[in-house]
């Protein structure tokens, strides 16, 4: 029901209730001009008042049909106010023309009153209500001082107390219907906002999703499917026409829910994708197929694999340590011994070095195992990779002339835990250092920092002889290793680290030889407010 023009219900309904009681009021005119055109009227007044009543009832009818074109027209309510005062009009000109048959004309009013109530504001609809109660006890008046016979004050108080509580009655409903339909509102824009929400979800979920209807056709679907699926779900589309394999399986669970799902692709040399099935009964039967890559479930069980052999490796180390330290130890006093033979001399320097390797192990290890969340902070790139550099050749003097330094022309600020962010460039200069050189040449090794389009970045490149491309694909694996002497954990440590601050670590063949390892840095901005609470 519509009550005011700031409802906010829908614009049809209002149309709907406006042209109805338009098309009453025109019923109104019709049925009061009839009765005055009718020789069964009874009206015994004289000829000039007749004329001024077929004139009346006429024009009302004229009018009637024009507030009904308005209002099938245009939904616009402004009018309605208008066309109860003449209404009102009317009702005053008749107990003027016809007093004797006035209260029969009240009754028809009582309508117009009790539709101005619930359709007009409060204070318009009362404003007519007093005028028409003034009408009634007008016509009352001048009735009285007419003497004629009927001149009821009973009467006129009784249509009062009727246009009075019919009208109360009325805006109490539609007051009601009001808050009712607020209400209404209220709830259908939360449900659009839930919808939208679950619609945004759905789309941003990693498993692929497709909700079906009972005939299997396509309600809905998001972009995790599309990939899978290497083209969209049409919705609307039977699912056996988009994807036969699915279809089948779906049927296959319809009849046996308690069947394992089986690995299958959606298209050839696609990856493998396992397909759950939901049934949902609501109003009707609705399917939602859930498809999970397989890549993850192999990527989760690979970091279970790797954190289970961070435990084992590291409490294999801590046993290590204390044998270990006691060999270190007895090499050390035994090449203090000065009636070792060379041969002797050469042994204990063989055990030395691979104590040293060995201690190398199990440092790293330790460290893998023991990694802590990172703890970003704010950082100038150029000026911490210069303040790193002076450190590092303050203990490599020797490595001075090998490393190059190129610092950006801008300041670049970005967000990193400041020991992650040494220890990868530890560890990416020692390699550097130890694999980056060509046979019988000094090792050649360029450090830039620089903004590559909106993401900055520190490139380590090297003049060495390059990785193969077999090898390229398993440099960040855990314990593989190129050099002979190499623990497999480094560039391992390093991405972990890198991925634990939101950058990325990769390697990039160098475009002339050598090698080069990128680290792509999230900007400070960026970092801080993901770690936000």
């Amino acid at each position: 029901m519509v009550l005011d023009e700031d409802s906010e219900t829908s614009p049809n309904l209002r149309a709907r209730e406006l042209y109805f009681f338009a098309l009453f009021r025109c019923l109104e005119a019709a049925l009061l001009a009839l009765w005055v055109f009718s020789p069964f009227s009874g009206l015994a007044q004289g000829f000039e008042i007749q004329t001024a009543l077929k004139v009346a009832c006429i024009g009302y009818l004229i009018t009637a049909v024009v507030f009904l074109y308005w209002a099938r027209q245009s939904s616009d309510s402004r009018y309605l106010l208008r066309s109860l005062i003449v209404d009102l009009v009317l009702f005053a000109v008749l107990a003027w023309l016809i007093p004797g048959e006035f209260h029969g004309i009240a009754l028809i009013m009582l309508v117009n009153l009790a539709a101005g109530g619930l359709l007009l504001p409060a204070r318009q609809s009362a404003a007519l209500t007093m005028t028409a109660v003034g009408v009634l006890l007008g016509h009352y008046i001048i009735a009285r001082i007419g003497l004629q016979g009927n001149a009821d004050i009973a009467q006129a108080l009784m249509f009062a107390a009727s246009y009075s509580a019919t009208v109360l009655f009325c805006q109490m409903l539609a007051q009601q219907a009001k808050q009712s339909q607020d209400l209404a509102d209220e709830r259908g824009h939360q449900l659009l906002e839930m919808a939208q929400l679950n619609q945004l979800i759905i789309q941003r979920m990693r498993t692929g999703v497709i909700v079906l209807d009972g005939k299997h056709r396509v309600l809905l679907s998001n972009q995790a499917a599309t990939q899978l699926n290497n083209k969209a779900f049409e919705s609307g589309a039977s699912l056996i026409r988009q994807s036969p394999e699915l279809d089948k399986r779906l049927k296959h669970w319809r009849a046996n829910p308690q069947q394992r799902a089986q690995a299958m692709s959606l298209y050839e040399n696609g990856p493998e994708v396992i397909p759950r099935f939901v049934a949902l009964t609501m109003h009707e039967v609705i399917y939602i197929v859930f498809l999970e890559d397989s890549r993850i479930f192999s990527g989760r069980a690979e970091e279970l694999q790797l954190a289970h052999l961070g435990r084992l490796s590291a409490s294999i180390a801590h046993e290590i340590r204390n044998p270990l330290a006691a060999i270190s130890y007895a090499q050390q006093l035994l090449s203090e011994s000065d009636t070792l033979a060379e041969s002797e001399r050469g042994l204990l320097h063989i055990i030395r070095t691979q104590g040293v390797r060995m201690n190398r192990i199990i440092e790293n290890i330790l460290n893998l195992a023991k990694r802590e969340t990172a703890q970003p902070q704010s950082l100038e790139l150029n000026e911490f990779v210069a303040r790193y550099l002076k450190e590092f050749l303050e203990t490599h003097p020797e490595d001075r002339s090998a490393i190059q330094f190129t610092p950006d022309a801008r300041a670049i600020p970005v967000s990193f835990d400041p020991l992650h962010l040494y220890q990868v460039l530890n560890i990416l200069v020692n390699n550097a250092l130890i694999y980056g050189h060509l046979d019988g040449q000094p090792a050649q090794i360029k450090i830039v920092v620089r903004m590559n389009k909106e993401q900055p970045v520190i490139e380590v490149t090297d003049k060495g002889p390059g990785i193969a491309p077999s090898v390229a694909g398993k440099l960040f694996t855990p314990f593989f290793s190129t050099g002979e002497h190499g623990t497999g954990l480094g560039l391992y440590i390093a991405r972990q680290l890198a991925e634990s601050n939101q950058a990325r670590l990769e390697y990039l063949p160098a475009l002339i030889g050598g090698s080069n390892f990128r680290l792509s840095l999230a900007t400070g901005q960026a970092l801080l407010s993901n770690h936000s609470p």
